[in-house]
């Protein structure tokens, strides 16, 4: 029973980390998904940085999950080579026992993993709308799982295999029973750990956010690490605070000190992943709150107008009346109907002076021989933008060559970005821009048409219409439309967006419960390893006359040190780097505050998650009735 629980206990770890990773494995090797013909980019981009990290989880937790199951099974295998066992069989037994438990892992959590991603992407069809994503038999998806994990194991079984045959057989027996080293906690270490992570602060803020400069953000992050690494390894130390501030707080909890100071160094690791994992939710959870409503108003401040579309290449000809008349059959109501001539080639777009200051309200003055080149930019959309002007550009109008010169630039939105129209947007003098009209060797001319409605918000069905009449009129292929012909509009921007924002924080969000859950599993792995000897210890106390309540209290108090660290590390970790990160798009103190918000939540929820665990684990002890 005791050896059922302990396998139990790593193919649950296997299988969790199996169907954490296949679930994003579905997603990013998914065509339809990861294609921009049918998911927008702006949607399917938000996939990779949640499926590294947890590639990265999948890698570091299932060697220690093995580490701490074989710190069980050793002790077996030198009762077993005691009595005649050589350490052939007990190597050959040790891989064929990995290669059996990996291997009904993978297909259960290959199976598990399949139906968790049937959920997955019923949500993001269905609950969130993105209609382009549909499920499939996927090979790719397992094989990039299978192959993941496999070389993980791989990896794992030859540092186990060299790792035993450098253990001598008296180790392997006293493995199981052998605590740590008392160590005395020095101070020194815990003040270089402050001061490391004082450090990457203004190296991340001054290098990252002021500098531009991604290489300050490795090293801060290397600088945390390190810094929160030596904070926690000695951790036990405010054990030493705690006897000197409250009287008779070491014999009250004796057990829990002495557990602390046998295996802060096995602790130290798992709690610095923990940290990070958890850092790692409260920051991208923070970040993801202002995200949401940032994106959608950069998409309503990036698309002025309601509805606009280019009648060009003998494309799109329809009247206004005709557009008008499907929008109001679908309850929408047209405001105002503007229209500006315009010539493009591959490059530029050109417009007349005249048409942009009358249409657009602006007021320009340009020359003849001179050209405006506007950036149709929003600088308050928290990017950094980086605008390049030409000095002059230069026109074939026949046999004779024009070249205008540069009178400077603007950043104005001036209208949608639609893909009828090229990239950057020059205003000309009427008098230039008729010339090359007049010839247009390299131009084609056309007609931007530009909608305001009265409700956009309710003008979704009215669109759809509007891009069924144009691919009706233009007689083309629907790919062919939607790449060069369509047309765009505030509301398809704004539920774009949303739809963006949404499916970012469903997948943020399922990320972070299951990280929340594999920092706690990690723990708890340990302390189930450790189950025995606790078990031993307080049947002593017991019989010593030490009461359940008692127990109870030291218990409690080894948990918290196991759990609470590593929360409170990752709460300071995500808040600050939600900061630092968020403004360098000026939403730093916005996504710190929600991540505080956040962080504390989860705190105040693990240490009351802590205190139930703790009564659970007496209780399974055989101490409370």
């Amino acid at each position: 029973m005791v050896n059922f629980r302990r396998y139990r206990q790593y193919f649950l770890c296997n299988v969790f980390s199996i169907v954490l990773f296949y679930c994003f494995a579905a997603i990013f090797t998914n065509q339809a998904f990861m294609d921009p013909k049918s998911v927008n980019s702006y949607i399917s981009s938000n996939v990779w940085a949640p499926s590294l990290f947890v590639g990265i989880f999948l890698v570091t937790f299932i060697p220690y999950s093995y580490q701490q199951f074989m710190k069980l099974r050793k002790h077996e295998y030198g009762i077993l080579m005691t009595m005649g066992m050589s350490e052939r069989e007990v190597l050959v037994n040790m891989l064929l026992e990995q290669c059996v438990t990996a291997g009904i892992s993978l297909l259960s959590g290959l199976f598990l993993g399949t139906l968790a991603a049937f959920v997955f992407y019923f949500v993001i069809q269905h609950g969130i709308g993105v209609t382009g994503l549909r499920w499939y038999f996927n090979p790719a998806s397992y094989k990039w799982t299978a192959l993941l994990y496999g070389l993980t194991i791989l990896f794992t079984l030859v540092m186990s295999v060299l790792g035993f045959k450098k253990t001598d057989l008296i180790d392997l027996i006293k493995d199981k029973f052998r605590g740590e080293k008392n160590r005395k906690s020095k101070r020194g270490r815990f003040i270089s750990g402050v001061v490391l992570a004082a450090v990457s602060v203004p190296m991340m803020i001054l290098g990252y956010v002021y500098a531009n400069s991604g290489l300050w953000f490795v090293i801060s992050l290397i600088f945390m690490f390190a810094g929160s690494g030596l904070i926690i390894a000695q951790v036990e130390s405010l054990d030493d605070f705690w006897t000197k501030v409250i009287p008779g707080f070491r014999e009250g909890h004796f057990l829990g000190i002495s557990f602390n100071r046998q295996h802060a160094k096995s602790q130290v690791r798992i709690s610095i992943i923990a940290a990070w994992l958890l850092g790692f939710c409260i920051f991208f959870a923070g970040s993801c709150v202002v995200m949401y409503p940032a994106l959608t108003k950069d998409a309503i401040r990036n698309s002025p107008y309601d509805l606009e579309y280019s009648q060009i290449f003998s494309k799109n000809q329809v009247t206004d009346s005709d557009i008008a008349s499907l929008l109001a059959q679908n309850g929408v109501s047209v405001r105002t109907v503007k229209q500006v001539d315009y010539l493009r080639n591959g490059a530029f777009n050109l417009l007349p002076l005249s048409e942009v200051n009358e249409e657009f309200g602006c007021n320009y003055h340009i020359p003849e021989g001179k050209f405006l080149m506007v950036f149709q930019s929003d600088l308050q959309d928290g990017y950094k933008h980086y605008f390049s002007s030409p000095s002059t550009v230069g026109f074939d109008c026949g046999r004779d060559k024009m070249e205008l010169k540069s009178v400077g630039s603007d950043v104005r939105i001036l209208f949608n970005r639609n893909p009828t129209l090229a990239d950057h947007t020059l205003v000309l003098n009427d008098t230039d821009y008729k010339t090359i009209a007049a010839v247009r060797t390299d131009y084609s001319k056309g007609i931007i048409k530009l909608y305001s409605f009265g409700n956009w918000q309710d003008s979704g069905k009215g669109i759809a219409a509007v891009q069924k009449y144009l691919l009706e009129k233009n007689r083309v292929d629907q790919s062919i439309q939607q790449r060069y012909y369509r047309a765009t509009s505030r509301i398809e921007s704004y539920t774009l967006a949303k739809q963006s924002a949404e499916f970012l924080l469903f997948v943020m969000l399922f990320a972070e419960i299951l990280f929340c859950a594999a920092s706690n599993i990690m723990i708890q792995f340990k302390i189930k390893a450790e189950a025995e000897k606790e078990q031993r210890i307080l049947f002593g106390l017991y019989r010593l006359g030490v009461t359940a309540e008692e127990m109870l209290a030291m218990i409690r108090h080894k948990n918290i040190y196991y759990y609470m660290p590593q929360v409170i590390t990752g709460l300071f970790i995500g808040s600050f780097y939600g900061y630092a990160v968020n403004e360098f798009y000026g939403f730093g103190w916005q996504a710190a505050v929600y991540s505080l918000i956040i962080g504390s939540g989860l705190t105040a929820l693990q240490f009351v998650v802590v205190l139930r665990y703790s009564r659970r684990e007496l209780l399974g002890f055989g101490f409370f009735q």
